[in-house]
């Protein structure tokens, strides 16, 4: 079966192990009709519907398809430029590495180019991609703090402001779905009020809040942490700041670029002991150098230039990375101990929960059939996204 081949309404995979992810069956059987799941469980109690075509996957690992909150780019292009063509690209190779669904992450813009961006992205909702599908958009910034704006532009930093942010959902057709704004700002209230308005879910990141202010942010319902560790107030046993609060609230789902450059292994490590396996987040932050040699890439309107896979700014700052969902699933599970079991709670079921995505993270009755399989070393040999094969090795 090749991708984009067309097949019966309703087809049957024969998996050698099932995550669901909550739960492992082997061998196991998947029923999906059309776009969704409507059968799974023990191969030998799941029959085959009458015509159904069958999918031999018997020598691979199938889980719901990963989801990614926060990409820039890949392949040579960036989310900014807002065109179908574009985001297109990114479909297509995030699908290569097991991802199914993605929110295009903007980056600090001025007022004018930021809304023409989410113009241009909230047009993109309602069409069709090669691979994984848009969910939305991430507006990182501008409502972040100076001092931990890591490669965004200092002039592009902007205090929370609940009109410009209703302007923006309404010109991105709310397609919206998370934003980064640091909790210790002025405004910040208000403007959570407006996102919850929207359907927008606040995440605090590129912040210096204290303990106290981090903390009194998940107590207003701000339960996600973006890129934990980087871009924010560092740690300190008599100072834990933003990154103790996040530790330490087992309401806060934490994201970790999962690379070995963003974070250390062992602090990776650290995170997975304190966030435990259901509040962990698995991102990319991934640019347009992903998947491509080195050399100079875009961040934005940026140049960012990219040595042995490493994303840097002309001052030096890291830009993003190069990472892909499928590597860092590898990494985690090698530099945590945890189980593949509990590391794919971090690509699927946790970013549905936090983003409050339906039918997505899970294999069960009415999900999407949004698939990836993988071999034993995790390599991913193929995804299905809403029942179609996208890609296969």
């Amino acid at each position: 079966m090749e991708p984009g081949v067309s097949r019966s309404a309703t087809f049957a995979i024969d998996a050698g192990t099932l995550f669901t992810p909550r739960y492992k069956i082997s061998p196991a059987r998947i029923i999906v009709n059309g776009k969704s799941i409507v059968g799974f469980g023990r191969a030998d109690l799941v029959p085959i519907p009458t015509g159904a075509e069958q999918i031999d996957a018997t020598s691979l690992i199938v889980t719901p398809g990963f989801i990614e909150p926060h990409i820039h780019g890949c392949g040579g292009v960036d989310v900014m430029e807002g065109t179908h063509d574009v985001l297109n690209v990114v479909s297509r190779i995030v699908a290569r590495h097991g991802t199914t669904s993605f929110l295009a992450t903007t980056v600090s813009s001025p007022p004018s180019e930021l809304t023409a961006t989410l113009e241009r992205l909230g047009a993109l909702m309602s069409r069709d991609f090669d691979g994984a599908q848009l969910l939305g958009i991430h507006l990182e910034g501008p409502f972040i703090n100076r001092e931990t704006r890591g490669t965004h532009k200092a002039s592009n930093i902007m205090a929370p402001d609940p009109k410009l942010l209703q302007s923006w959902a309404i010109a991105s057709q709310s397609s919206i779905r998370l934003l980064t704004m640091a909790p210790e700002l002025d405004a910040t209230h208000e403007t959570a009020a407006t996102a919850s308005k929207y359907g927008i879910c606040v995440a605090m990141g590129h912040s210096n809040a204290t303990w106290d202010e981090a903390s009194a942010a998940a107590e207003r319902g701000v339960r996600y942490a973006v890129h934990t560790f980087n871009a924010m107030r560092s740690f300190a046993h008599r100072d834990p700041g933003i990154v103790g609060a996040v530790l330490s609230d087992d309401r806060v789902f934490a994201e970790i670029i999962a690379d070995g450059i963003h974070v250390h292994p062992a602090t990776v490590r650290l995170l997975a002991r304190s966030k435990g396996p259901d509040r962990v987040l698995l991102v990319t932050d991934a640019i347009s150098a992903t998947d491509m040699p080195d050399g100079e890439y875009v961040l934005g309107s940026d140049r960012v230039q990219v040595a042995n896979g490493v994303c840097r700014d002309r001052d030096g700052r890291l830009a993003g990375s190069t990472l892909t969902q499928e590597i860092a699933l590898r990494n985690y599970v090698e530099w945590t101990g945890c189980s593949l079991q509990e590391a794919l709670l971090a690509l699927t079921e946790n970013p549905a929960t936090a983003l409050r995505l339906h039918d997505k993270g899970v294999i069960r009755p009415g999900a999407d059939a949004d698939l990836t399989m993988m071999d034993s070393n995790f390599h991913v040999m193929k995804t299905f996204v809403a029942g179609k094969l996208v890609f296969q090795r």
